[in-house]
């Protein structure tokens, strides 16, 4: 039994990627294996994932049965503690009943006081809140997890990682101690790789692409176009129309009007539709899309589908895509479809180019290049992409065959 434990209960289609993927690329490579999915809290996972978690919690209970941990993936070796537990407020703010079960009774009153009376940003209340809920167990961070801790005899292993930030020098330590006792570490870009060294750790570390590049060879492509464009029609999007699929969220230095006037553009010159995909709910991804459609009049679609297999889909269909998710752009690549990384100021998104052999000049520095580098990967054609997508795969498995292989049955 494989216990895979990750950010898998937050509302963030790359975050939801990971279980299902993990689990196909396992069957592909040993149908025996049995996976378990862990996070900080138990329950359903959102966006109709199709999976169940177990709160991370239950991993360092008494028993008298090793662990076999495999953590990933996603930008998760860090160790702000409470930024990970802030991820966790969309989810549960939309109702007293999801504060009371992430915060409790006396937390949720506080979260709503400070909102609704005080006009206080809540926020650090309930990051401090949800920490002390469910993320009460011993780490140099949330999921660093020291095998020391772990029932005698079990092992942690990474998988398909990222490390989003230089660890500070009173975190080295912690990090360098917990993962020098890892059985496996598998990182999804070589700036990762770097922090991780500069910490001090001097573990063997494997580079390969995220894990979910591999999603075309668990799902058609012909069927995911089929699904996306009968959901797309919905939104009244032409089913035979070429449309880009463009996602982002709020960030700070954002310009609405540009990111609109680009689109329009856009969709002026090549008689396209455009269709505005949240990604990111746990990130307000569909508040800002919903925004720019309404500057746009309407001419810019919001498609605010409810199911990480909509979302998936309708990537998969596109023509396009533009985006500051790094899961979104993955998705697009391992279908073969051309794509710009948006502007967002942090490191995984050059990463993620350089590790897939794409140009960097790709990775948009700010939205008015939005044409202009759309007629660059336009003339990269689709093929490049698909070949791009194919060597990554093919490390990916690599890495994962070095994880089975090393892992105690």
């Amino acid at each position: 039994m494989i216990l895979h434990l990750g950010t898998f209960d937050v509302d963030n289609y790359g975050d939801l990627l990971y279980p299902i993927v993990f689990r196909h690329v396992l069957k592909n490579r040993d149908a025996t294996w049995q996976v378990l999915h862990c996070s900080p809290t138990a329950g359903e996972a959102p966006r109709e994932a199709g999976f169940e978690t177990r709160s991370i919690r239950t991993l360092f209970e008494a028993s008298a049965e090793s662990r076999t941990l495999v953590i990933g993936g996603g930008d998760i070796l860090r160790t702000d503690w409470e930024v990970v537990a802030s991820h966790y407020s969309t989810n549960s703010r939309t109702s007293f009943s999801g504060l009371n079960r992430s915060i409790g009774t006396l937390g949720a009153f506080a979260y709503l006081w400070r909102r609704n009376v005080a006009r206080l940003d809540p926020t650090s209340l309930f990051a401090d809140r949800f920490r002390s809920c469910w993320m009460n167990y011993p780490g140099a961070g949330p999921f660093l997890v020291d095998a020391a801790n772990l029932p005698h005899g079990s092992s942690v292993s990474y998988i398909s990682c990222g490390v989003p930030h230089d660890f500070s020098p009173t975190d080295r330590d912690p990090v360098k101690r917990s993962l020098d006792q890892a059985r496996f570490i598998y990182l999804r870009d070589n700036q990762s790789a770097e922090k991780l060294r500069r910490a001090g750790v001097h573990g063997k570390i494997h580079v390969a692409p995220d894990m979910a590049v591999t999603l075309s060879d668990q799902f058609d492509k012909e069927e995911q176009v089929r699904h996306a464009r009968e959901t797309l029609s919905t939104f009244g999007i032409e089913r035979d129309r070429p449309f880009l699929c463009f996602q982002g969220k709020p960030y700070p230095g954002f310009d609405e009007e540009e990111i609109v006037r680009q689109l329009r553009s856009y969709q002026e010159r090549t008689n396209s539709s455009v269709v505005l995909l949240p990604i990111g709910y746990c990130h307000g991804d569909h508040k800002f899309l919903q925004s720019l459609s309404r500057r746009s009049g309407g001419k810019l679609t919001y498609a605010g589908v409810g199911s990480i297999a909509d979302i998936m889909s309708i990537i998969a269909a596109c023509d396009l895509f533009v985006g500051t998710s790094l899961h979104g752009n993955i998705t697009a690549l391992s279908f073969g479809i051309p794509h710009l990384p948006g502007p967002l100021p942090v490191d995984k998104l050059d990463g993620y180019l350089s590790v897939v052999n794409l140009p960097s000049e790709l990775k948009l520095h700010s939205w008015k290049e939005m044409n202009d580098k759309l007629d660059l990967v336009v003339k990269l054609r689709p093929e490049l992409f698909a070949k791009r997508a194919m060597e990554a795969k093919e490390r990916v498995y690599q890495a994962v065959d070095e994880l089975l292989y090393d892992l105690p049955t």
